[in-house]
């Protein structure tokens, strides 16, 4: 969302991944010697993205007309083999290659499983519709990148997501590599439940990377690196519009920022959030942002819990004061939020900030620690502030 608190020797014809500041994204042969797969991810990749063997109780994609030569649209064999996957109840394989697609990809209660991300490719070519859908009852996407051949404007259109998950239970989106997308990198709504969002790296999108709303709840986001993105790396946002806020969502284990457009970890309505052990570096607002927004009409927050991340040289946006953590709220209330043990450095601003013209309850800070802020340690203009062993403050 807007911001209102302002990897085995690869086959010759596999793509090498190239992005650019503009964030579109561009195919080159390898042939003669301009790279690999390998090379492109090698300071990201996870040690079970480099090679996946197919898995048991599978079919493979190319058994109903897949090409992966970078060539072929393979949109309609993948619709094919998702259907056959799900009458036999099986895992849709998807083997090394380029396989490109045409428009959106509707997977619905299918685990889709790729040879590992540096080997099984999808590539999007219509910027404007190639969203992997994922919907119903335990679908997956794991082991494979999903590109575009290029990217359009931001107009916040679901269909330029690299995927989104609707309504679906027990998903699982794992090792994947998201590379480039109009809108969100992974977007999380209609009320999906009980989903993990695992390993994975993200790069590149023009909104989010990844994005839980609309009374998304139950979901583990862990162990992912997301990087300069166009808005948040990570977002839990409850509208008011909502059927109800997303709840119960655990924020653990990732590494994000690095040139990132907005906020590294935001929390913008919602309830039951925690956010712990995660490396936040480098982004032009605020690195972790608890909010309520009344430009975006959103829920309030509550009870959520901030623990043991590290957070350096946020705010770097020279029009906007964000510090390295801010609570702010324009409208609604913000309460019971507890950060403990969490270490924050070198903010370009303040350490810690709260403000804003809405309500603010209890807000509890326990064995932090600022070190090097670019302004005060701490700026609290609003709330019921309990602090008890921090340091620097």
């Amino acid at each position: 969302m807007k911001d209102k608190g302002t990897k085995e020797k690869q086959r010759p014809w596999l793509p090498l991944l190239v992005w650019g500041t503009a964030g579109a994204i561009f195919l080159q042969g390898i042939g003669g010697g301009a790279g690999t797969i390998d090379q492109a991810f090698a300071k990201e990749r996870t040690a079970s993205s480099v090679h996946s063997p197919k898995p048991a109780n599978s079919i493979s994609v190319t058994a109903y007309g897949a090409v992966g030569n970078g060539k072929t649209d393979s949109l309609a064999a993948f619709n094919k083999a998702i259907k056959a996957a799900r009458n036999q109840k099986k895992v849709l394989y998807v083997p090394p290659g380029n396989f490109l697609l045409s428009a959106k990809l509707q997977v619905t209660g299918v685990r889709i499983i790729g040879a590992g991300a540096q080997r099984s490719i999808l590539t999007s070519t219509d910027p404007l519709n190639g969203s992997i859908n994922l919907k119903g009852k335990s679908p997956a996407l794991e082991n494979v990148t999903h590109i575009y051949k290029s990217t359009s404007s931001r107009d916040g259109a679901d269909s330029k997501n690299s995927v989104t998950v609707l309504g679906a239970s027990n998903f699982s989106i794992r090792n994947m590599r998201v590379v480039g997308a109009s809108t969100a990198g992974i977007l999380v709504r209609d009320g999906s439940t009980d989903g993990v969002i695992s390993g994975n790296v993200i790069k590149n999108t023009k909104a989010d990377g990844i994005h839980l709303t609309d009374g998304s709840k139950r979901i583990t986001v862990e162990n992912n690196t997301v990087k300069q993105t166009g808005d948040d790396a990570i977002a839990v946002v409850s509208y008011h519009k909502d059927p109800e806020p997303a709840s119960d969502i655990v924020i653990r284990g990732n590494s994000v920022g690095y040139s990132s457009k907005a906020r590294g970890i935001s929390v913008v309505g919602g309830s039951g959030v925690t956010i712990e052990n995660n490396k936040i570096s480098n982004t032009e607002m605020a690195g972790i942002y608890i909010a309520v927004e009344e430009n975006w009409n959103t829920r309030d927050v509550k009870n959520v819990i901030v623990n043991t991340n590290t957070i350096v040289k946020a705010g770097t946006r020279l029009t906007d004061d964000h510090p390295n953590i801010l609570v702010f709220a324009d409208q609604g209330r913000i309460d019971e939020v507890r950060f403990t043990g969490n270490v924050i450095s070198d903010s370009v601003n303040a350490g810690i900030g709260i403000w804003g013209d809405g309500e603010i309850g209890n807000i509890y800070f326990t064995s932090n620690e600022v070190n090097n802020p670019g302004a005060s340690a701490t700026t609290f203009k609003k709330g019921r502030i309990h602090a008890e062993g921090n340091r620097g403050f």
